[in-house]
């Protein structure tokens, strides 16, 4: 029998390295991948949030009611504070979904479309108003992005007109 001239002595260190090196890049872009889109859905929840305190404090301070109107124009969620003031669009492949309440219930999740939604705040005390036309609904809460992914919830105290994020 011949001895084999093959040399059998398993991996050498430099490939170990470069397979380290290989799994290392993968990782990398994976997790770089799930942080970008927690960053879209941390920075339209800021924005949304920051509108909303705009909207209340505008409301309180000013003559003029400075509404919160969140809606879809050419495929972009759209965010709007009063009449005066700039538009300000959300990434568009963030689904945004509200909440209502009436009556002692809250409704299921309901993804903002078409017109949207407008919240209007009293100039008097900074609570929330109901929605015109609805009797005694008003919006309770504001999902972005996916409630059964990644998401930030905004919860709207009607009482007060405050509002918190939360997971």
């Amino acid at each position: 029998m011949k001895n084999p001239t093959k040399d059998n002595r398993g991996v050498t260190l430099m490939e170990l390295i470069m397979v380290v090196a290989i799994i290392g890049v993968l990782i990398g872009i994976i997790v770089a991948g799930v942080n970008l889109g927690k960053s879209k859905v941390g920075s339209a929840t800021n924005l949304i949030d920051t509108s909303l305190s705009q909207a209340r404090n505008y409301t309180m301070t000013r003559t003029v009611d400075y509404d919160f109107r969140l809606y879809v124009e050419d495929g972009s969620y759209m965010v709007r504070v009063g009449g005066q003031d700039a538009e300000k669009a959300v990434e568009a492949k963030i689904p945004i979904y509200y909440k209502t309440y009436s009556g002692g219930h809250e409704s299921g999740w309901i993804q903002v479309a078409g017109s949207g939604i407008t919240i209007q705040f009293s100039s008097s005390s900074g609570a929330m108003k109901k929605q015109p036309g609805s009797g005694e609904t008003y919006i309770s809460k504001l999902c972005i992005g996916n409630p059964s992914g990644s998401y930030k919830v905004i919860t709207l105290i009607f009482e007060t007109g405050k509002h918190y994020v939360g997971e």
